[in-house]
């Protein structure tokens, strides 16, 4: 009896902290939404230096930098790695990448990646929607839903960048081009949900499987989209910079032994 007293408190003091949790959380949460219109407000000065060579009016003008954020982009540790050549060739044209928290106290973020017009892709605009459940659990937010707007992008004949020829060459001189599916950047505007099973379902091994993949795609996706919404995009100039000075060191050269 004493014991189970004991983890009868125990689990009243768990129920307190995380009531607590909860409190703490939702006035966070408020004190981003105050905040966050200022941090929108220097972002866009920011965006305005960039890409016009001038931050205000009266002031000396500047060139407009290049590449800025596929530079940022590709010396992120993270998402650097996500890139491969025909990314990068699309991200010339990546003119701005925003983070705004959803409208109506919805909680969750969006990202906004808004393109110049360009020879890969139909859409000049790509927006992905975070929505998070109100409640915490184990001092994380949890997942609700992903959107993509649009649902997929729109590729221009033979631009998908996922796409990859791979050649084949056979000893009798022939030779055959077929196409695979291999990592991009944008393999992530894909659509990707998990519909919640009804109760007492039982599942195959290889539906079990399935399920976990998806899910750990999921949770990568969000991964990538706090990576965005906490680092890069408020440390974008932190990211550029480490990436100019990488390319204006000398390639070191091999002496011959």
């Amino acid at each position: 009896p004493e014991l189970r007293n004991r983890l009868q408190v125990l689990g009243q003091l768990q129920d307190k902290y995380e009531e607590l949790q909860q409190g703490f959380f939702q006035e966070a949460e408020q004190l981003e939404r105050r905040f966050m219109p200022l941090f929108e407000k220097e972002h866009e000065r920011r965006s305005t230096l960039v890409h016009k060579g001038v931050f205000q009016r009266g002031a000396p003008k500047t060139p407009p930098v290049k590449d800025f954020w596929k530079t940022v982009m590709l010396s992120h540790p993270t998402i650097g790695q996500l890139l491969n050549k025909k990314d990068l060739k699309i991200l010339e044209y990546l003119r701005d990448v925003k983070s705004s928290l959803l409208p109506n106290n919805i909680k969750g973020f969006k990202l906004t990646f808004q393109f110049e017009p360009n020879p890969y892709m139909v859409d000049t605009e790509l927006v992905k929607a975070y929505v998070m459940q109100e409640k915490v659990s184990m001092g994380q937010n949890i997942l609700k839903e992903i959107k993509s707007l649009p649902e997929r992008v729109s590729w221009k004949a033979m631009q998908d960048p996922a796409i990859m020829t791979v050649k084949r060459k056979y000893k009798n001189g022939t030779e055959t081009r077929d196409l695979t599916v291999g990592q991009s950047f944008f393999n992530l505007f894909s659509p990707l949900s998990l519909d919640p099973l009804p109760p007492g379902t039982e599942l195959t091994a290889q539906e079990i499987e399935t399920r976990q993949v998806i899910e750990r795609e999921i949770q990568f996706d969000l991964d990538v989209g706090f990576v965005f919404k906490d680092d890069l995009i408020p440390h974008a100039f932190k990211y550029f910079a480490a990436g100019r000075e990488r390319m204006s060191q000398p390639t070191p050269s091999l002496k011959a032994p």
